[in-house]
């Protein structure tokens, strides 16, 4: 059965219980879980297939979810243990290469897993005739982008740090370059586990992937190896978890070979389209760092650049734990789509559009109300300064989040152009606008480019929605919104807590404060849940 708005409505009242006890977005695991159990396999499976899958994808499901959010945790205790180990100044070059590397890797890991996994799931009931084949297109294009990734990084680091006005970098850029060729050979063995519904095996790969690397780079940087070699723990990492993949297939290999009864399904175009979205979307979250650091000559500067990038660790939590549900999301609507069905197609646009600025407001308002208070928390006390760019960047990403969410949407409903137009507005206006201020402005010339590309790529997504699905969010329930917001904010002005109990309590409070608004105002009612329980 394929779950109804509804659904995701629950997922807001228990992040909304959750998000205030601990970092703000962390409480979303309850909802990527159980957007998990109501969601079909990426690659939705026939009516004639339940009997086989249906073990699979509830038990693999919420797992799988659960193992997404474990990884990205791990990065988060790898940087904040960082903080406490290497200085400011050391901590932001590691950010920088890390978020350097992320681009290539990101776009091949997705492009690859989803070129392989989508023409393989589609064969599922057939008995994936065109296993094999589809395996070996897969290695050559993870090869070709991977490889070629690799070399070209390696290659260029010496002009790369040239660029960053950092020639130290020259080295920890290239102890990752090899990465790129192997999370590709990587993506091929996760794309072959998850067309052919392994969840529980690319949720054991994922969870070893983030203990081994977040466990190498931690031990390298408290035993004082310098940057490259403790940097270069990730890639020992990203080699070991290919080896596991390869055991992991093996054993999951078809036991009865079909022959083929036709060509296998092309993948080239479909990998074209997705680099050039997944491009898009992971340089968003390079730009504004990146042009930082360019413009760092003194060790003043770099040390703002190490502040700065503590902040954006922490304002990228709702982006991160967003994107996290837009993958979920993403066969819901290519179900949609192929029904045809244009008014349930918009009713569901618009109630994931509602549910996601609701999210995004919630998470947004709390951790720019509490930045020192959070600031203090997770890090050692010279982060402190760095809490008025996490003001700000929690709203500027959160924004990118709305964006992102919106160009999966369409990208799933087979807008490519749309989404990949809508993506390159918002990167065209942070990169312009970074150029133009950091120079001057430095950290606070990047934020405010951030806040701005933010607000811009909310507005335009806002009009794509809408022109494609004709969805809107309804006046009254922005008003809502607005409202929960503004008083969250105004709370954490006039309360100021220190100490571990009090910043919780803080937090807690401002959660129950929008919660409470939000329920007393009925944009979610108690008429939608009950509602979802009788669909579920």
């Amino acid at each position: 059965m394929v779950p109804t708005s509804m659904h995701l409505d629950v997922c807001v009242l228990r992040a909304c219980v959750h998000v205030g006890i601990s970092p703000p977005g962390i409480g979303l695991l309850p909802c990527v879980t159980h957007l998990a159990r109501w969601t079909p396999n990426p690659f939705a499976m026939d009516h004639d297939d339940e009997q086989r899958g249906n073990s699979r994808i509830t038990t693999g499901g919420p797992l799988l979810g659960a193992a997404k959010l474990y990884f990205l945790l791990a990065a988060y205790v790898t940087t904040l243990v960082l903080a406490r180990v290497i200085d400011a100044s050391t901590l932001g070059q590691y950010n920088v290469v890390a978020r350097l590397i992320a681009v290539p890797n990101m776009v091949i890991v997705q492009t690859v897993m989803f070129a392989v996994s989508r023409p393989m799931a589609g064969q599922y009931d057939d008995g994936t005739p065109s296993y094999t084949a589809l395996r070996r297109r897969g290695t050559r294009i993870a090869l070709v982008l991977g490889g070629g990734a690799s070399f070209v990084f390696f290659l260029a680091a010496p002009v790369l740090g040239e660029v960053l006005n950092d020639t130290d970098l020259v080295a920890p850029i290239r102890y990752v370059a090899p990465i790129s060729a192997v999370y590709g050979l990587y993506a091929v063995n996760i794309g072959t586990l998850n067309a052919t519904r392994r969840f529980t095996w690319q949720a054991a790969l994922d969870i070893f992937m983030a203990t081994s690397k977040a466990g190498l780079i931690i031990v390298g940087a408290s035993l004082g190896l310098g940057l490259a070699m403790t940097i270069g723990g990730f890639t020992v990492a990203a080699a070991l978890s290919l080896c596991l993949s390869v055991v992991f297939v093996w054993f999951n290999r078809p036991q009865k070979v079909v022959r083929p009864s036709a060509q296998a399904p092309p993948m080239a175009a479909f990998a074209g389209v997705l680099i050039l979205f997944t491009l898009g979307m992971n340089l968003l979250l390079l730009v504004d760092l990146f042009v930082l650091k360019k413009y760092a000559v003194t060790d003043a500067q770099n040390h703002a650049v190490g502040l700065y990038s503590s902040a954006q660790l922490v304002a990228l939590i709702p982006y991160s734990l967003m994107n996290a549900v837009s993958l979920v999301m993403f066969p819901l609507i290519a179900t949609l789509s192929a029904s045809k069905d244009t008014e349930r197609i918009r009713r569901y646009v618009t109630e994931t559009a509602k549910v996601t600025i609701l999210l995004l407001a919630l998470m947004a308002a709390v951790a720019s109300a509490s930045a020192y208070e959070i600031q203090e928390l997770l890090f050692p006390a010279e982060y402190a300064a760095g809490a008025s760019d996490l003001g700000l960047l929690v709203w500027g990403y959160s924004g990118y989040s709305f964006a992102v969410t919106s160009a999966w949407i369409l990208n799933s409903s087979g807008r490519s152009k749309v989404a990949i137009g809508l993506v390159t507005v918002v990167l065209v206006t942070v990169a312009t606008l970074t150029l133009l201020w950091v120079p001057e402005q430095g950290n606070r010339g990047a934020a405010m480019a951030v806040v701005v590309a933010g607000g811009v790529g909310v507005v335009v997504a806002f009009a794509a929605l809408r022109g494609v699905f004709g969805a809107r969010a309804p006046l009254p329930y922005l008003v809502k919104i607005v409202a929960a917001t503004i008083a969250v904010v105004l709370l954490g002005q006039l309360w100021s807590a220190h100490g571990f109990v009090m910043i919780v309590a803080k937090l807690a409070a401002m959660t129950v404060v929008f919660v409470g608004i939000i329920w007393g105002s009925r944009a979610v009612t108690v008429a939608q849940l009950k509602e979802l329980r009788r669909a579920g």
